[in-house]
């Protein structure tokens, strides 16, 4: 009984810091502050990326690699809008026939919230290709482009490397597997220079994105093609590797979590790893939409709102990072940090120290980045980054 009585309440304290762990607002992550003036001063483009771009996009798409009984990918319209209703601000259904044209009609709405109701039918492997630029990733004025691919899948589960009475406290809040609808995040972004060569490689994992240089972190295949593994049930993406892998991963970069990620600090409470095995290469199609698309921009709830705070699903998957790292050359330094690097590690020791430690980690780093983006472009060998 005591023992009972011990589990009861160890689970129950867990359940209720996984409440305060989770915490959010009934608004939707599209809300935050800075994301409507960003959108204002950089609109996104209203036509499909043209027919030189498409082919680029086909040249460099992401071989993607998926662990055994994996569900797979889907077609964000034809398997996931496709199969539920829209609901308004006031609740009420405004279809149970969702098509394209009606999603984007109501794209601009906060409170807007699309329910997945999954069927039977099979499903089609979708990712969405996109073509984005960038001449502020050096101090000069060179042209980089950036391919950006989201995978999409119909839920999002818990990362598989909890421990067992991490597992105990979450499956009571929820199932594991099915955690929230919908991972559109689940984003790879190849940037090439200016002859079309591949520099670096950005992948979205959990809320933050992580960034690689070809040469330092990663080795370039030769056809280009990047090589990417999905993580058993979260989905997140990460640099491929053979075997069953353990990732360190956190859901938010507070100071807590950046340290312990970087390698300064202890792992935090409940905070546990991805895993990785990969098993076999996805078959995809690759489709393009307009950047203007609710796929990208759709401001309210894409899946159907659950009890527990956290548990809701996405926006639109540009609002995958805070504002303030929405300019692609902030994003890409945000993200650019190395597990054990001893000056990374006290250039983030410093950020730490001041109000906004993001904005100030991207500062003290950007130096860094833009002097080994330049020795990956001039062909330098592992060993000589900064």
């Amino acid at each position: 009984m005591k023992r009972a009585r011990a589990y009861r309440i160890v689970v129950g304290g867990l359940i209720i810091t996984l409440l305060a762990w989770s915490v959010s607002t009934a608004q939707t992550f599209s809300q935050y502050p800075g994301f409507s003036e960003y959108f204002a001063a950089n609109p996104p483009r209203e036509i499909l990326p043209t027919a030189q771009e498409q082919a680029l996009l086909r040249r460099y798409q992401p071989r993607i690699y998926l662990p055994a009984q994996h569900p797979g990918l889907i077609s964000f319209y034809d398997d996931y809008i496709a199969q539920g209703k829209l609901k308004g601000p006031d609740g009420k259904t405004i279809s149970s026939n969702v098509t394209p044209a009606l999603l984007n009609a109501h794209k601009e709405g906060p409170r807007a919230v699309f329910e997945h109701r999954p069927n039977d039918r099979g499903q089609t492997p979708v990712v969405f290709g996109r073509v984005d630029y960038s001449d502020r990733i050096l101090e000069t004025s060179q042209r980089f482009t950036l391919l950006t691919y989201h995978a999409v899948f119909r839920v999002s589960g818990i990362v598989a490397g909890v421990a067992w009475w991490q597992a105990l406290a979450l499956s009571i809040a929820g199932n594991l597997e099915d955690w929230h609808q919908l991972d559109h995040y689940t984003a790879a972004t190849l940037v090439l220079d200016e002859a079309q060569q591949p520099v670096m490689l950005m992948l979205q994992q959990h809320n933050y994105t992580r960034t690689y240089l070809y040469g330092e972190a990663l080795s370039r295949p030769e056809d280009g093609r990047p090589l990417v593994d999905v993580a058993i049930r979260s989905n997140e993406l990460y640099p491929h590797e053979s075997g069953r892998v353990r990732r360190r991963a956190v859901s938010f970069l507070d100071p807590k979590s950046f340290r312990y990620m970087i390698g300064l600090g202890k792992k935090p409470f409940m905070t546990a790893d991805d895993i990785t095995h990969p098993q076999h290469e996805a078959t995809y199609e690759l489709r393009f939409l307009a950047p203007s698309d609710a796929f990208y921009t759709f401001k309210g709830t894409l899946s159907k709102r659950r009890w527990l705070s956290g548990r809701d699903g996405p926006p639109g998957s540009d609002y995958n990072t805070l504002p303030s790292l929405k300019p692609p050359h902030r994003q890409l330094v945000a993200g650019y940090w190395r597990t054990g690097h001893q000056g990374d590690m006290a250039r983030l020791d410093e950020a730490l120290a001041t109000s906004d430690y993001i904005g100030g980690f991207v500062q003290r780093q950007m130096p860094i980045f833009r002097e080994n983006v330049r020795r990956v472009m001039n062909g330098q060998v592992p060993g000589a980054f900064k």
